[in-house]
Formats: C-alpha cells, sequence, structure tokens
C-alpha cells in the first residue's frame, strides 16, 4: 500500500512538471508580443499582425533545435555544405522576418526593433565566447 501511495505521488508530481513545460512553451510567444509591446509601443492591431509571425518562427527555431539534438545525439556531424546551407536558410529567414517586420512597424519603432536585435546578436555572442573560454 506505502509503494503505491508513493508511485501515485510520483506520477501526479510527473504529470503536473510536464503540464507546466507545455504551459511555459505555449506562453513564449506571448511573453515574447508582450516584451515587443512594451518595448516598441505596439498597437492592438500591430500585435495582431506580429503574433502569427511569432508563432511561426518559434516552431521553426523549436524544429531546428530538435534536429541539431537529434544529429548530437547520433554522433553525426553535418557536412559542411549542410551547415552552410542551414546558415543561409537561417539568414533568409531572419531577412523575411525583418522585411514583414518593416510593413508592419513605423519608422521609429523599426528603429527600437532593430536596435534590440543588435543587442540580442551580441549578447549572444558574448555568451557564446564565455561558453568557450569556460571549456
Amino acid at each position: 500500500m506505502k509503494k503505491l501511495i508513493t508511485i501515485l505521488v510520483l506520477v501526479f508530481a510527473f504529470t503536473l512538471t510536464t503540464e507546466a513545460q507545455k504551459k511555459g512553451k505555449k506562453n513564449q510567444v506571448d511573453k515574447m508580443l508582450l516584451k515587443m509591446t512594451t518595448n516598441l509601443s505596439l498597437t492592438i492591431a500591430q500585435q495582431n499582425d506580429i503574433k502569427p509571425l511569432l508563432e511561426v518562427q518559434i516552431a521553426e527555431r523549436k524544429m531546428m533545435a530538435d534536429k541539431r539534438k537529434e544529429q548530437e545525439n547520433s554522433g553525426e556531424k553535418p557536412s559542411k555544405e549542410a551547415s552552410k546551407k542551414m546558415k543561409e536558410d537561417r539568414k533568409e529567414k531572419e531577412s523575411d522576418m525583418d522585411a514583414k517586420m518593416a510593413s508592419i512597424l513605423d519608422a521609429s519603432q523599426l528603429e527600437k526593433y532593430n536596435l534590440q536585435k543588435e543587442e540580442m546578436k551580441n549578447k549572444k555572442g558574448m555568451n557564446s565566447k564565455k561558453k568557450k573560454d569556460n571549456q
């Protein structure tokens, strides 16, 4: 009886943790949209235009991250051509997103958006450099 209760408690805890993680992923779009709304002073119409773009972008990023993890777990490395193609695809998607954002945002919002994007790139670059130094 004691073992059964312990197992039930563990299953219940695992289920709650899993559901919380699912909700956290779902809210990622909302968090990004809220941050953009705050930083760029987006209107309701702009928010409605941007939200589907963010949903697609996050889904694509997750798919690519899963693909990379799968490759890492299998122990195979992508060829130089494949790496180059992935990089080109990523840049193409980024430029598409920038073009769509330019059509939605006004000039001052677009300037702030580009500044924030540059700051994030610089921050990512610094973080990856720190990781390399620590290894």
